[in-house]
């Protein structure tokens, strides 16, 4: 079963929840930044989601604030598009640019195996159900953990 990119995918802080290890992997599920249940600690505890500058509205998009890009989030746009090759940051400006629904149809097609169909996992060179190579993944990433298994 193919998974479908919703509104509930994007986190505020532009990252594509669904992309992550933690919610696609069958044992000790993530259930996403929005929903309460199992998460990895360093989201349960998200400096951007409970930013002072969205007031109560925990949901709110970051590229809505007056004060986007911040820090916290120019700091994970840089680990993320470094890493895994995912910007945020990116994301976010897209958002506004061509609206949410656009966004999740691109993205959702932009991270589909195109061997199986299935989505991609951003923290993975390879695809988790059929093993092709994720096109997304840096190469520079992707060569170094070659070299590093390969020792």
């Amino acid at each position: 079963m193919v998974s479908r990119l919703t509104f509930r995918s994007i986190a505020p802080c532009g990252v594509i929840c669904d992309l992550c290890l933690g919610y696609q992997r069958q044992k000790n599920r993530c259930v996403g930044c929005y929903d309460i249940g199992n998460k990895p600690f360093h989201c349960t505890v998200c400096s951007i989601k409970k930013c002072a500058e969205k007031g109560e509205n925990e949901d709110l998009l970051c590229n809505e604030c007056d004060k986007f890009p911040c820090r916290r989030i120019k700091d994970l746009d840089k680990r993320y598009t470094k890493k895994y090759g995912e910007s945020p940051i990116q994301n976010l400006k897209s958002i506004k640019e061509i609206g949410l629904a656009n966004f999740i149809d691109k993205e959702e097609e932009n991270w589909k195996c195109d061997v199986c169909g299935q989505m991609l996992c951003v923290h993975r060179e390879l695809c988790l159900i059929c093993g092709s190579r994720n096109k997304n993944f840096p190469q520079i990433v992707a060569s170094t953990l070659n070299s590093f298994i390969s020792e």
